[in-house]
């Protein structure tokens, strides 16, 4: 209905070999591919003004496409076809590189890429693919979870790709709109600069095409709706870091703030180098770009994507796509992602003025008379240069809260951090939250912390939490990654730990390993969940459950280690 692709097994042919679950990235991560623990980060652009300003960013995928050729290199990409939907190939021709050029913000096909690459890998042939982080990981599932001397690999920071269908349906619109067919399209076009990007397309006709970002209708809908990504990409498996591919490329967003000198406002890559492999090619370009290497948090900045997974901003995702099935795009996009007006910016500024209001009204109430409370609020909020966020007054406090955060450390905060919320209003119950070194929590949306409980981020660590609340005396022991998804309730004296704290002497022990927690999860009082595991969207887990090992969607589990009591199960909040 949404006019993404998914795999079909034709059972007449199957064989029941297994061969498609082994290598699937959502179930099995390429984890024999090892990278840096920490990429090193550049700022780039090529010295070829043409090929940057016709790049999304500053065209330094295309300087290394250009290495690899001169090797006789077959380079791996996406390309439209000629329905105007995108799929991966793999090509040995220098003229299809300006093809791959670009991004293109769609779902891609990569129905026999994977297969051609093994085939040249063994043949001795060179190859250098960029795709998805995802398709990144199911490459290498697919030629065997190993290293190839002959294959370097790309992937970019990816906000989310979208559905073909509604893509094809915005072209439609436009060829109805100019009696003729699209012959070149070009997200991010840069008639107006790099900051404020088009969208422009090309007509067989001769005709034309622009408009910014903030009058397409196609770029309001993904930008500002959100709301027509493939569902996956709303709990995306594949953030953070080390990420598989030997170089990460993105925007590098914000890099007008932390050096001016690197931003003509014609597009400047972020370059992430995962491996020595990525550094080598990196290093033959050398000549050719202007680079110069920076930090990690200064790529975060302005890449919240790096860690982060696509959130929508409304819920009518169902009435959206069932309207585009009756309705011209024209008009289903003038319906739930109207073109902001200078009326309704004035309007969204009043209101967020009248929010801070509120929410001031809320701190006062909550702090009394305390000054001990009102100077942690005033200095986590606005003094503190380790919490990060774009909202004004992000972090709320109580007089009790305690927060430690070591070197290097980092609060990204998009929305609302409530810490230390009492029951009792006279209690005094302390609520602390230690950041060890190297360590980072991201708040995609409000989350509360009940008084009591006990957060500790060991050293190069990552907490993501998508929204909701954990109750009175909650611990979480976060080594390696935990993540938890919108809309959990967490109870009473529950433990979420990934880290062990001590090791174990065994070739195949791991102190840590992430810790997943999908949507609208419910762990009921004092249940532990513990490294490794990943919960399902829906589920519920029993009051005193220890969880060691995954638990499916829409099920109950329960005891000690927890077994599945019930499928097939629905809750509300």
């Amino acid at each position: 209905m949404e006019g993404f692709w998914y795999p079909e097994i034709n059972r007449d042919l199957c064989v029941d070999c297994g061969l498609c679950e082994k290598v699937c990235p959502m179930l099995h991560h390429a984890d024999n591919i090892k990278r840096y623990n920490a990429p090193r980060i550049f700022a780039a652009y090529t010295k070829d003004e043409k090929i940057r300003i016709d790049s999304t960013s500053g065209g330094i995928h295309s300087m290394l496409a250009l290495a690899m050729y001169k090797q006789n290199a077959y380079i791996g990409g996406a390309v439209y076809n000629e329905d105007h939907t995108v799929s991966q190939i793999v090509d040995p021709n220098p003229e299809r590189l300006s093809e791959i050029r670009s991004s293109k913000y769609l779902q891609s096909n990569t129905t026999g890429v994977y297969k051609e690459i093994k085939r040249l890998l063994r043949d001795g042939q060179k190859v250098f693919f960029c795709g998805c982080p995802c398709q990144i990981h199911a490459l290498y599932n697919v030629i065997g979870n190993k290293e190839y001397d002959n294959l370097i690999t790309c992937d970019f920071i990816c906000r989310g790709v979208n559905s073909p269908k509604v893509f094809t349906k915005y072209i439609d619109m436009l060829e109805r709109k100019f009696r003729a067919k699209a012959t070149e399209i070009k997200f991010k076009a840069k008639r107006w600069g790099w900051h404020n990007f088009s969208m422009r397309v090309n007509f067989s006709n001769g005709k034309e095409y622009c408009k910014d970002r903030w009058h397409d209708m196609f770029f309001i809908g993904y930008l500002q709706s959100g709301n027509f990504a493939r569902p996956s990409c709303y709990s995306c498996k594949f953030k953070g870091f080390p990420q598989k591919a030997d170089i990460t490329l993105a925007d590098f967003w914000g890099i007008e703030k932390i050096d001016p000198a690197m931003d003509q406002d014609k597009g400047t890559s972020l370059v992430m180098v995962n491996s020595n492999k990525g550094l080598a090619l990196f290093d033959l370009i050398k000549d050719d770009i202007v680079f110069k290497e920076y930090s990690m948090d200064d790529a975060k900045a302005g890449n919240p994507a790096i860690d982060s997974s696509l959130i929508p901003v409304s819920d009518n995702r169902r009435d959206f796509f069932e309207a585009l099935d009756k309705y011209p795009f024209e008009q289903v996009a003038k319906n739930f992602f109207p073109i902001p007006t200078y009326r309704r910016r004035i309007k969204s500024k009043i209101k967020q003025i009248l929010r801070c209001v509120k929410q001031m009204m809320r701190i006062i109430r909550h702090n009394g008379l305390s000054l001990s409370a009102w100077r942690k609020n005033l200095y986590y909020n606005f003094l503190c240069r380790k919490i990060c966020s774009n909202v004004l007054m992000p972090i709320r406090l109580s007089k009790y809260v305690l927060i430690q955060m070591d070197k290097n450390t980092n609060i990204d905060i998009r929305k609302k951090l409530i810490l230390g919320k009492k029951q009792v209003k006279a209690s005094k119950m302390e609520t602390r939250i230690w950041l060890e070194e190297d360590s980072d929590i991201t708040i995609h949306d409000t989350f509360t912390v009940y008084a009591g409980s006990y957060i500790r981020i060991t050293k190069g660590s990552h907490l993501i939490l998508h929204g909701g609340f954990i109750n009175e005396n909650v611990q979480i022991i976060c080594g390696s990654t935990i993540e938890i998804g919108r809309e959990c309730t967490i109870g009473r004296d529950v433990v979420i730990r990934s880290y062990d704290g001590h090791t174990i002497l065994d070739k195949d022990y791991q102190i840590s390993e992430p810790i997943k927690i999908g949507n609208h999860v419910w762990i009921g009082q004092g249940a532990t969940i513990l490294k490794g595991v990943t919960v399902g969207d829906g589920a519920i887990i029993a009051a005193g459950a220890i969880v060691t090992k995954d638990v499916p969607a829409d099920t109950i589990v329960g005891g000690a280690p927890a077994k599945i009591i019930k499928r097939n199960i629905y809750w509300q909040i």
